[in-house]
């Protein structure tokens, strides 16, 4: 295949990625699918995570969570997006001691099939790519501060092109007012790809930082079972290589620890404004979902499916 026709058929592949990535992929950072999301919960609350995240999902949001959790928990989501494009993740956080925590995930990326075009008129052919994120995370409790670390080894293809890399996520967790409120921070997605074609993709390098607070919970007077359960978290995101800077705001309520619904808020996002969703556990299984309508020009609205076990 001429040069000239690989490169502008790479240009559109990454024109239809970043339709469900929060704006046009040549002006976002590239990997733009490790800035997403993983879980329903965390979508249904406009991605806002980095200080109460306690389960096999903090590999993804803050590590430092995985010394938080206070069981084991296997999960896996999938994400319905546009193009035919899905994700899924798998994630497992296991026990490590009594003051740490040991996760591994994988993330991947699937474009579907895509319509190779010069022009206008009749496709050239059919095409596709793929994108992998796969590691461990360890978090640990020192005193009443978490800290946690994350290494990911990175996988890229577009057509025949193929590119690999590494990349270390950095974050910590506090607990103050007698668990009243939670805060957290993170450094994610720090590292390098070797080249793709021409050049190397450039990491999304994201800062998050945030807090979370439980302002009430209504309990039974006879047995002390908490019939209502609120939450409130927000949190900030800043993305290093392209200066973008987004609120997410969140908001859930858990009923008598079986029904969970949720709401949130992402601001300077191309894709996503306002979210919602719910969720249900018994006996160790919890199953949420995420409802995320797409803003105009977008075909939509996405969809997150979790389902996650604790033992």
């Amino acid at each position: 295949m001429p040069r000239n026709d690989t490169l502008m058929k790479y240009l559109m592949l990454c024109f239809l990625l970043a339709s469900f990535v929060h704006a046009a992929l040549a002006q976002e950072s590239g990997l733009a699918f490790l800035r997403i999301g993983t879980n329903a919960a965390a979508g249904a609350m406009g991605d806002a995570q980095v200080s109460n995240s306690r389960d096999a999902f903090s590999t993804y949001w803050n590590p430092a969570g995985l010394a938080a959790a206070t069981s084991n928990s296997v999960a896996l989501s999938h994400h319905i997006w546009i193009a035919s494009t899905r994700t899924y993740s798998l994630a497992g956080r296991f026990a490590s001691g009594l003051n740490g925590g040991f996760g591994l995930f994988v993330t991947a990326l699937d474009s579907g099939d895509l319509e190779a075009r010069n022009g206008p008129g009749a496709p050239e052919g059919i095409f596709d790519a793929q994108f992998v994120s796969v590691g461990g995370a360890y978090g640990r409790t020192l005193g009443s501060l978490r800290l946690g670390a994350t290494i990911k080894y990175l996988s890229e293809r577009i057509f025949t092109n193929s590119a690999d890399g590494y990349a270390f996520d950095f974050g910590f967790q506090v607990d103050l007012l007698q668990d009243g409120l939670k805060l957290g921070a993170a450094l994610q997605n720090i590292g390098k790809m070797s080249r793709l074609s021409a050049e190397a993709t450039e990491l999304p390098r994201t800062i998050r930082a945030g807090a979370s607070l439980y302002p009430f919970r209504i309990l039974a007077m006879a047995d002390g079972t908490v019939l209502l359960n609120a939450f409130l978290t927000g949190e900030i995101s800043h993305v290093l290589p392209t200066e973008t800077t987004r609120l997410h705001l969140g908001a859930a309520a858990e009923v008598v620890e079986l029904v969970t619904v949720r709401a949130g808020f992402i601001t300077n996002d191309s894709l996503r404004g306002f979210t919602i969703g719910g969720g249900l556990g018994s006996n160790g299984f919890l199953f949420d979902y995420a409802f995320m309508p797409f803003d105009g020009g977008f075909d939509g609205p996405g969809h997150v499916l979790t389902l996650l076990y604790e033992w």
